[in-house]
C-alpha cells in the first residue's frame, strides 16, 4: 500500500512488499486507498493508520525464508475496526495450493481456482458443485489467524532462473481472507481478458456482496531457498515519551478538543525498540552481485503504525537504513481524538525480505 507523501522523506522508507513474504492489498478498496494516499491534511479520507474497517494490517511466517520441504506456519494480524459488529469478523484461508506461478504474478493463481469451480481438472469433481457462485464455502475452508503449508520438495528446480537473481528459489502464494460474512466464490466474467478476477469475495445471509469496509484479501508470498535465510525482525519493546511502556497497561491520556489544528494537542511521543541484530546482511543486495561478497547492503526495517482512534503525524518511520544503519528521531507523534473512549494502538516492524512483528496495546481516552 502506498505511503502517504505528506511524511517527510527522510521518514518514508521504500515498500518493497511486492518481493516480499506477505503483499497484503484490498482488492476492493484499491482506489480508496490511493486517494487515501494522495492527500495531505485533513480531507475527505482517513490516514492510512485509521483502522475504522476490517483490515489485515500484516502477515508473517516464523520462517520468512524457508528451504523445500519444510512446513512453514503463516500469521495474520487483522482487526475488526467497524463501529457495528452485528456481522463478526473471521479469518478464512483458501487451501489452494498455487506454486510457481508463471513470472511470480499471483493473479495466475486465480486462474487455478477458476478452473476448479468448473470442473476441477476431471470429470464429475465434487469441487465442480462447491466453487460455484452461491455456495456458501467457509464450513470448507481452513479458519483462525494462523495456517501451516508446506512448500514442495521441487519448488526450487520447478522455477525457471530469474535474470539478475543470484539465487535461484521457489514460490508458493497462499490467500487469506477476512471477512464479516461468508465466503463465496465470485461470478466471472468470460470477456476479461486480463484474467485479474478476483475468485472469491464475502458476501452477507443473503448471498449479497459485501462492501470494503467488511472484508479484506490477504496474498501471502512464501519463498523457498536453498542456503538464504531471514529471521523477522524482534520487537524488545516500546518507549512512551521516552519511558518504557507497558502494553497490557497501555495508555491513558485526556481527549483534545482542537482536533483539526492540533492546538493545545499534548504530543504523545511513541517509539518502537528494535535490537541491532534484526539488521540482517542481505546477501542479495550487492554491487557487485555476488551474494557472498563483503559489500552486500543490510536490510531495511521501519515501523507501521495504526490506531481505532487518534491520528499520528506520520504512519509510518524508518528504523534502519541499509547502509547507515539505525536511524535517529524515529519517534512518531500521536494525537488524541476529541471525544473520550477506549480504543486499541498496533505497531508493526517490516524489513524489505519479508520479515514481520507485531505488538498492539490498549488506549484508553478520557
Amino acid at each position: 500500500m502506498s505511503r502517504s507523501p505528506c511524511a517527510p522523506r527522510s521518514t518514508r522508507p521504500t515498500r518493497p512488499r511486492l518481493r516480499g513474504l506477505a503483499c497484503i492489498a484490498s482488492f476492493a478498496a484499491v482506489i480508496a486507498i490511493a486517494a487515501t494516499a494522495s492527500s495531505c491534511g485533513a480531507g475527505d479520507f482517513e490516514a492510512v493508520s485509521k483502522v475504522t474497517s476490517v483490515r489485515i494490517l500484516a502477515s508473517r511466517a516464523d520462517h520468512p525464508y524457508a528451504k523445500p520441504g519444510d512446513t512453514v506456519n503463516l500469521e495474520v494480524l487483522a482487526f475488526d475496526g467497524r463501529k457495528d459488529k452485528t456481522r463478526p469478523m473471521k479469518i478464512y484461508w483458501i487451501p489452494l495450493a498455487c506454486v510457481d506461478p508463471p513470472n511470480d504474478l499471483y493473479y495466475v493463481c486465480f486462474a487455478l481456482l477458476a478452473a476448479a469451480g468448473k470442473d476441477g481438472g476431471a470429470p464429475n469433481n465434487p469441487a465442480t458443485a462447491l466453487l460455484r457462485p452461491g455456495v456458501d464455502l467457509t464450513p470448507f475452508l481452513p479458519s483462525g489467524p494462523t495456517y501451516a503449508v508446506t512448500l514442495p520438495a521441487n519448488i526450487i528446480d520447478a522455477h525457471p532462473p530469474v535474470a539478475g537473481s543470484p539465487d535461484r528459489y521457489g514460490l508458493e502464494v497462499v490467500f487469506n481472507i477476512a471477512c464479516a460474512g461468508h465466503v463465496e466464490v465470485t461470478a466471472q466474467s468470460p470477456d476479461d481478458l486480463r484474467k485479474q478476477q478476483v475468485p472469491i469475495g464475502c458476501f452477507d445471509e443473503n448471498h449479497q456482496a459485501l462492501g470494503p469496509t467488511e472484508y479484506v484479501i490477504g496474498i501471502n508470498r512464501v519463498y523457498g531457498y536453498a542456503t538464504r535465510t531471514n529471521e523477522n525482525p524482534a520487537i524488545d519493546g516500546l518507549t512512551y515519551q521516552g519511558a518504557p511502556l507497558d502494553l497490557d497497561q497501555g495508555i491513558t491520556i485526556d481527549r483534545c478538543d482542537n482536533v483539526a489544528h492540533r492546538i493545545e494537542c499534548p504530543e504523545q511521543k511513541f517509539d518502537v525498540v528494535v535490537p541491532d541484530k534484526s539488521w540482517e546482511v542481505n546477501p542479495g543486495d550487492s554491487p557487485s552481485g555476488d551474494p557472498n561478497a563483503s559489500d552486500s547492503a543490510h536490510e531495511q526495517i521501519w515501523a507501521d503504525y495504526y490506531s481505532t482512534i487518534g491520528d499520528f503525524d506520520s504512519d509510518a518511520r524508518l528504523l534502519f537504513d541499509t547502509h547507515a544503519g539505525r536511524v535517529t528521531g524515529s519517534e512518531v507523534k500521536y494525537y488524541a481524538p476529541k471525544d473520550p473512549g477506549d480504543g486499541e494502538m498496533f505497531v508493526v516492524v517490516h524489513d524489505n525480505r519479508g520479515g514481520a512483528a507485531w505488538v498492539k496495546f490498549p488506549v484508553h481516552v478520557r
